[in-house]
């Protein structure tokens, strides 16, 4: 096991996309979410912005404890696959690590900030009203898979946390 997070953390920067997966009574479910990761904190976090009544957030399990995955584009060349699994456990932000979230979320994404404050047209503003009712959720990993075919051929480096 890999002390060395540097090539996934850069991962983490350069991708914006989380795929959460959970299930409920209707069966397994994944959902695609916008992401910014804190690096600044061992071993990091994932933050996004989604509604309370979203089925993702919905299913989450008593201990929230669910499966996700970030993947890179696949431009053609084995080599240029790229991505992360995971599990971990997904909480509310507080009310305290708030400000700090939006900072981080809001810099990444600007466009979704534009979309809540100042939405152009009916479809914009009926996004933004869901985007500003919806609340910022933590990703704390327990478990990583980084798969780096770049490196070497299904080249895998994980962490238990």
């Amino acid at each position: 096991m890999s002390k060395d997070f540097s090539k996934l953390y850069q991962f983490l920067q350069d991708e914006s996309v989380l795929t959460i997966a959970t299930n409920d009574e209707k069966g397994a479910w994944s959902a695609p979410v916008l992401y910014a990761a804190d690096t600044t904190i061992s071993p990091f976090a994932l933050y996004f912005l989604s509604s309370p009544n979203s089925r993702h957030i919905k299913s989450l399990p008593h201990d929230g404890v669910v499966s996700a995955s970030i993947y890179s584009d696949y431009t053609g060349n084995w080599q240029s696959i790229c991505g992360a699994q995971m599990s971990g456990a997904i909480s509310v932000v507080s009310d305290e690590q708030k400000p700090y979230v939006e900072n981080l979320y809001f810099a990444r994404f600007p466009e979704i900030k534009g979309l809540i404050d100042s939405p152009q047209g009916d479809q914009e503003q009926r996004i933004g009203a869901a985007f500003g009712k919806s609340f910022f959720y933590r990703v704390e990993p327990r478990f990583v898979r980084f798969t780096n075919n770049g490196d070497s051929f299904a080249g895998r480096t994980e962490w238990h946390f």
